[in-house]
């Protein structure tokens, strides 16, 4: 697991409240990454450690299932990575509109994150290489967003990504697509 931190960027430390209210309900590697990284980005600044309690009201409006899931990662694609019903990873895919099922269990995420078919065909990660060589990593609170959205016409390449805040990308292509399944 070190090794796919070797570049964690700390944006903050978890507070002790946080890690009370979800210690009986998230993986514990994930409580212990919280207690040894704190929140922050780390895979080339593509995935990002978050408070799932800045994302739970979002959550709420852009996924049918909220109330069964825990967003535990956003991706610098505009994705929410979320445990659901205490057993598997989902990413919620807004550019394209459906969920992936990641995988079912925790315990070999971290490990997974080294290889680059499972970047590329669970987290679709693609174009992300290209988009931070173009225009640099987004900061925390920011993604890569198809302008137009995808799902308005807009065509996948590179040169329609546009760096946007992250929880208001989700909002618009919610508003627009309505809630991913």
């Amino acid at each position: 697991m070190d090794t796919i931190l070797s570049d964690f960027k700390k944006h903050e430390t978890v507070d002790e409240d946080v890690i009370l209210k979800y210690k009986d309900k998230l993986p514990e590697e994930l409580i212990e990454t919280w207690k040894k990284y704190g929140f922050g980005t780390f895979a080339n600044d593509f995935l990002k450690i978050i408070n799932p309690d800045d994302y739970l009201d979002i959550l709420e409006i852009s996924y049918l299932r909220y109330e069964q899931a825990i967003p535990i990662f956003t991706t610098s694609m505009g994705d929410i990575i979320v445990m659901e019903k205490d057993k598997y990873v989902n990413l919620l895919n807004f550019r394209k509109g459906y969920v992936n099922v990641v995988s079912s269990g925790f315990e070999f995420f971290f490990d997974d994150l080294k290889d680059n078919d499972f970047m590329n065909d669970e987290l679709m990660w693609q174009p992300y290489p290209e988009a931070i060589s173009k225009y640099s990593a987004p900061n925390y609170d920011e993604c890569f967003g198809y302008t137009p959205l995808l799902g308005l016409g807009g065509a996948e390449k590179v040169e329609n990504l546009k760096k946007v805040k992250l929880k208001e990308h989700i909002l618009i292509i919610t508003e627009f697509m309505g809630p991913v399944q």
